[in-house]
């Protein structure tokens, strides 16, 4: 590789090992803090670095690609590989970037075989994008899983030219493909499992075979079969016909089965693909729910706590997911199993805090599947909590965000209730009360709990939020607008958090409707709560322009001038209603002590929560 390739895959490095780097290793609470602002620095130093190498380096050479002679386009596809997902030196991004240049010179060049392989490669870079996406509504998610899937059929149509393409590799990326064209989120479940059969026709067909007998073909029927035995609705909206389920009975037996040879000698069912075929025996009417249940259970009973395998991941988290899915969608089912849900939740919080390594892409995965089944229960951890202790974790750097954010705004609310004790009003809940002490006291205690949840759908893209390696492209800013959506999703779906929704929702609207802000579905005018998220929506720009979004933004100002700008934008971005108070020399003194306290207590709770750990983790 090149040394600008080089250099920016050990700057992704470390940086990862910044992001992880949070045991107190001794310090004082006042030490650990210091440390995390100099790793902060560090880190966005890196970045800015990173991007220097990009525009030197990588972008020249794209711009440049057609003139590139076999050594240089080697190069360029070993750094993409080492950029790929699920890897400790991914950069999603950068892998697309650079396949998608590659994909355009080989259509230049008329070359079959390369466009077939980079047509694979970029259907992949959007696939792990749409990993990230898990929970959110087809509809919101469908450009980039379009994006993916059309890559994918593209280089699946050279099917009909498999006589003419000698090239073994080639082959297998068309058949790899053909595979993938049933990856991601469906409308009807009955789609995928229609391209997954014609799949299994294909991966058995002998004519294939003979023209490429080098191919590891049972390995592709095998994995194939697992598709299909991962193709089980488990929405009780979504009927799948009688051809569907015999399909998916088909394969889920030969993949259990086979894994039950293969776990023969230790005498343990494979969670994985035990689960799917439990599920087909109850949707064949073999066993009624309560059945599936107790199997269920008996499954995750079994996992031991300590195996951060991926065989031990799935039982953890993934199958606790799909058990609580069941749940929500037969809720007359939940009080006679209010507590096992709730030791089931602890266990799962328990083995997610003491998984070996910060960044696996497998966990992140499964504890955003986690998140959107959560069940609330009567002496279960409340929703809001469950998701602060997520961030807290797996995303530290958001939640000091989040914290300065909640901090500020208690302070902002606390001082207009004094000067205006109607200005919440819209809210029916602080409408109702009475004594202006106890309603100033209830709005700053909501208005800090709307900062602590308000980015809550970050959890969806941990990896681009805590492993910010360069300044985000324009996709992955429009990609993680989403965050908006899906912390609504999250909050509105329980009742203990679903007053703190729209703030998720609208935090990044303009005052003024414009189209600068998003998403398109909050509309102030119709929001209760605009007031409120006005406030937050101010004080999360202030702290993030100032502070926290530097690195993946590559902009750099000063508190002084955050504020500053914030009143040029007053009546477009902000409320005149707050960013008045913002000519107040106290105001912004009171904004800038709360920021300062609220980074200071989000650090002192991950320091006791890191000193909790290691105390766990080192105890007799």
């Amino acid at each position: 590789m090149r040394p600008y390739q080089k250099e920016y895959i050990e700057n992704i490095r470390e940086i990862s090992a910044l992001t992880g780097r949070k045991n107190p290793d001794g310090l004082s609470p006042e030490e650990y803090a210091d440390r995390l602002l100099r790793d902060e620095e560090a880190i966005r130093e890196k970045a800015a670095r990173n991007m220097e190498l990009l525009r030197e380096g990588l972008l020249p050479a794209l711009d440049h690609l057609f003139e590139a002679d076999s050594e240089e386009l080697g190069e360029l596809e070993e750094f993409a590989a080492q950029l790929a997902g699920g890897q400790e030196t991914a950069d999603e991004g950068v892998f697309r970037l650079i396949h998608r240049a590659l994909l355009s010179l080989a259509r230049q060049k008329r070359d079959r075989c390369g466009m077939i392989r980079e047509l694979y490669w970029l259907g992949m870079g959007y696939y792990w994008l749409c990993n990230k996406l898990v929970g959110l509504p087809i509809e919101i998610v469908e450009k980039y899983v379009s994006q993916m899937r059309l890559c994918f059929t593209e280089a699946a149509a050279y099917l009909k030219y498999f006589d003419e393409i000698e090239d073994g590799e080639t082959r297998g990326y068309i058949l790899r493909a053909r595979a993938n064209m049933a990856l991601g989120s469906f409308k009807f479940q009955g789609e995928k499992i229609r391209l997954v059969r014609e799949t299994l026709c294909i991966m058995q067909d002998g004519s294939y075979r003979e023209k490429a007998p080098e191919l590891p073909w049972d390995r592709y029927l095998y994995m194939t079969h697992q598709q299909m035995a991962s193709s089980v609705s488990y929405s009780k909206e979504t009927v799948m016909s009688s051809e569907d389920m015999a399909s998916i009975m088909e394969s889920a037996y030969i993949v259990y089965h086979r894994r039950l040879e293969e776990a023969a000698r230790d005498g343990h069912t494979p969670l994985r693909w035990a689960f799917p075929y439990y599920a087909m025996e109850y949707y064949c009417g073999i066993y009624d729910m309560d059945h599936l249940m107790a199997r269920i259970e008996k499954l995750m009973d079994r996992v031991d706590p300590e195996d951060y395998s991926p065989e031990g991941l799935y039982g953890m988290l993934s199958l606790p997911a799909f058990y609580c899915q069941y749940l929500e969608q037969y809720p007359q089912r939940i009080p006679a199993r209010e507590s096992y849900v709730e030791a089931l939740y602890r266990r799962a919080m328990d083995y997610a805090d003491s998984f070996p390594a910060q960044e696996d892409e497998k966990l992140s995965f499964y504890l955003r599947q986690l998140s959107f089944t959560y069940i609330e229960t009567g002496g279960g951890v409340p929703y809001g909590v469950y998701l602060q202790k997520l961030l807290l974790r797996f995303a530290p750097e958001a939640y000091i965000h989040s914290r300065m954010v909640g901090e500020a705004a208690r302070a902002l609310c606390g001082l207009i209730m004094e000067e205006e004790p109607a200005f919440f009003d819209d809210i029916e809940k602080f409408r109702q009360i009475v004594d202006p002490e106890e309603k100033r006291r209830q709005v700053m205690e909501d208005a800090l709990t709307c900062g602590l949840l308000h980015d809550v759908g970050k959890i969806s893209f941990l990896e681009l939020y805590t492993r910010t390696a360069r300044q985000w492209f324009a996709e992955e800013y429009e990609v993680t607008r989403l965050h908006t959506v899906s912390g609504h999703l999250l909050l509105s779906e329980r009742a203990s958090t679903r007053r703190f929704a729209p703030v998720a929702l609208g935090h990044h609207a303009w005052y003024d409707g414009s189209c600068h802000g998003y998403p398109e579905t909050y509309r102030r005018l119709e929001c209760p709560c605009r007031q409120m998220v006005d406030v937050i929506g101010l004080v999360d720009w202030l702290e993030n322009i100032s502070h926290s979004a530097q690195a993946y933004t590559g902009l750099e100002k000063s508190f002084d001038d955050a504020v500053e700008e914030a009143v040029s934008l007053e009546g477009r971005r902000f409320s005149p209603m707050l960013t008045a108070r913002l000519r107040d020399r106290h105001v912004v003194r009171l904004i800038r002590t709360a920021f300062e306290e609220g980074r200071r207590e989000a650090c002192r709770r991950m320091y006791g929560r890191e000193r909790s750990s290691e105390n766990t983790s080192t105890a007799p």
